[in-house]
Parts: C-alpha cells; structure tokens; sequence
C-alpha cells in the first residue's frame, strides 16, 4: 500500500513539473517574483533609513543668526536644504507638489527678537502624508531648533558670568541617554524586511497554491489530475504541491541568508531556528492555500481571498502598527494568521535571542495550521472527482 501511494506521488510530482515548465506563470510568479522582492527590498534599504531629504527655506530675516541656524541644519542626516523661497505661498505649492517634503519658515525680525528675550517662532511646515519623510524631517529640524535655542541661552549665561558647569545644569537639567534595543542604528530595514520579505513569500505560495488547484477544476482537468494519483486526494495534493514547497522553502532559506548574513540584520541565536520558522511558513500558507480553494472550489474566488489574506497579514504580523493597540475582536483575529506568529518567532529569537523554549507555543501554531485541509478534505475531492463548480 504505501508502495503504491508513493508511486502516485511520485507521478503526480512529475505530472506537476511538466506543467510547472510549460507555463511560463509558475516561474514567474515564484522565482520572478520572489527574486524581485530580494532585489528591490535589499538595495532599497541598503542605507538602513532615508537620508538627505529635500527640504525648502523661508528666510525673511536674512541675518548671520538665521543662516547659521541653516548651515547647522544642513548638516544633520536626514534633511538637505534644496530650494530657498521668497514667500510662504512658493513654499507651499513647492511642497504640495512634492518637490519638498517640508519647509522652515522664519520671521524677518527673528533675530532681532532673540537678542531682547521676546521668544520669537521658528516654523515648521511638513507633509505628513510621506509619513516616514516627514518624521524624519521634522525631527532633525526640531532638533536644530533646541540646539540653537540651547546656544543662545548658553550665550547670554556665560555673558553674565555663569560658569560653564552651572551653565549646563541650567540649559539641560536632565541629560537623556537612550538605547534602542534590537535596533541600535534604527534601521528601517531591520523591522521592516523580516516581515516584508515573508509576508510575499507567504503571498505568492497561497496564490500558487490555490491557482495551481483552481486551474484543475478550472480547465476540467481534475479527474485527469485525480486519476493520476490513483483518486488519493491524499497523493494528489502532495505531488502537486511538493515541487512549489521545494522552490518556496529554497527561497525563503535565501532569503534569511540575506538578511542576517549579507546584510548583517540582528540575529541573538541560531539561524537554523529562523530556517525552521521559515519553513513551517511555507506549509502553513500552502495549508491555507488547498483550505480556501477547498471551500471557494472556484479559481477566482480561491484566488481572491488568498489576495486578502495575504495583503492583511502585513497589518496582522504586527511590524506595522501594535497588535496590542487593536479592538480586542481583532486582536485576536491576528492569532489566525501565520505571520503573526512568525513574527513573533522573529522577535524572541532574532532580536532578542531569548531561549528557543518560550517561541516553542509559537512553532506548534505553525505545525497546526497544517491539519487545517482536514476540514476540506472531503468537499475539495467531490469538487475534483465530480467537478462540481460553476463553468462561467
């Protein structure tokens, strides 16, 4: 008996491979697309977050305060000083149509108010809507503007005779010494590569998946497809979804050889463990992929709810926004997405390299997501054997 059913596997593999190379689609949307993703995402996040963003200028006061205020600002990391305005309106159409992301505004007497204590504005205008352009825009501009502010109160101090040690107690009482943890060199691309990287690799195998499937009952070849694994569900799907399980698990163990040896991203434990999340992805999203089409046997319909799944398993992983944060229905919704727990896996074991023993709970959701064609077993195999799907 299990002669035979390893025969059927074995056949259906093959079967599989022939189509999988007659149709350009498979390569592309696996490889190709995967491939990509490694290029796009690894050369996009090269320098770990944006730099030298443009940004615009509005000086009316013109004076050797304000100027030098402008050289300190151009030196810091993220701003780059590209366009000097003559008005607040140039300045604004300027930004809305995005040649700047942000502009500073200063006053034409702003010099003249800081030398006889009359608190004078220095103005920010940012375009938020570039969310991450825009923070990092305004920080390094806010920044500035405490270290210039800090300058001249040391100034006028030290003009009255202050010691320097008083001086400083005076302008910065409390000295802040942070650490980020995991993240020291706040690399965007730390966070968000390990769940970008993953989500498309859990993407594109629920669509194969369910595209690979879908087009049997689509093009009326199930029985055909049946038949060739001796009418064993069973050997059907393992022979058919053993040569895309081989092609993701490959590209998902390049991709964490990617991220923690090429570009060097936090790894506190052994890689083998990231490998073995790696791959219990894989399965878990090609277990979801045979339970959507089992219960939508109808390709379009298969194809796009995975698209839905997938696209919010980015929100749900919880990169993005915290879980914590989310009505309670919702959060607890996260728990029905591999990603989630992946990421997870990724946080104890990645970043902070807890032991292996408090993500086990995390591995064993992931092993259970695969029993999940059980409850389709039956409906997907009728749906195979009697076609039972609408033609149009």
């Amino acid at each position: 008996m299990l002669h035979s059913l390893f025969l059927a596997i074995k056949r259906t593999f093959q079967r599989e491979l022939r189509r999988f190379v007659s149709r350009p689609i498979y390569l592309l949307a696996s490889v190709g697309v995967m491939a990509f993703c490694f290029i796009f995402f690894l050369t996009f996040f090269d320098e770990g977050q944006p730099e030298k963003m443009p940004i615009g200028v509005v000086d009316l006061d013109n004076s050797s305060f304000s100027r030098q205020y402008l050289r300190n600002l151009q030196t810091t990391q993220h701003v780059d000083i590209t366009q000097h305005f003559a008005s607040f309106k140039d300045a604004r159409e300027a930004m809305q149509r995005g040649t700047i992301y942000a502009f500073v505004y200063i006053e034409s007497d702003f010099y003249r108010q800081v030398i006889t204590n009359r608190r004078p504005t220095l103005t920010f205008y940012v375009n938020n809507a570039y969310l991450v352009a825009g923070s990092l825009a305004a920080k390094d501009m806010s920044y500035m503007s405490l270290m210039t502010a800090g300058g001249v109160q040391r100034q006028v101090l030290r003009a009255k005779g202050v010691g320097d040690s008083q001086i400083m107690g005076i302008v910065q009482p409390i000295t802040i010494d942070m650490h980020s943890i995991g993240n020291p060199w706040i690399n965007y691309g730390t966070y968000l590569l390990n769940v970008l990287l993953p989500v498309m690799l859990q993407l594109m195998t629920l669509m194969l998946t369910v595209f690979s499937i879908g087009i049997e009952l689509k093009e009326r070849t199930s029985m055909e497809w049946m038949n060739n694994a001796d009418n064993s569900l069973f050997a059907a799907l393992m022979g058919k979804l053993m040569p895309y399980t081989i092609i993701f698990t490959i590209l998902g163990l390049i991709g964490n050889l990617l991220l923690y040896k090429y570009m060097h991203f936090p790894l506190n434990s052994s890689i083998g463990w990231m490998f073995l999340a790696t791959i219990l992805l894989v399965l878990a999203a090609q277990a979801l992929g045979i339970l959507f089409i089992g219960l939508l046997p109808v390709l379009r319909d298969g194809i796009t709810v995975a698209g839905i799944f997938g696209t919010l398993s980015i929100t749900a992983a919880g990169a993005t926004f915290p879980v914590e944060q989310l009505p309670y229905f919702f959060r607890e919704l996260t728990m029905a997405f591999p990603m989630r727990h992946y990421f997870l896996i990724y946080v104890n074991q990645a970043l902070n390299g807890v032991d292996v023993s408090l993500s086990l709970t995390k591995y064993l959701i992931l092993v259970g997501f695969t029993l999940l064609p059980l409850f389709v077993y039956k409906r997907l195999k009728k749906a195979a054997i009697k076609m039972n799907y609408p033609i149009k």
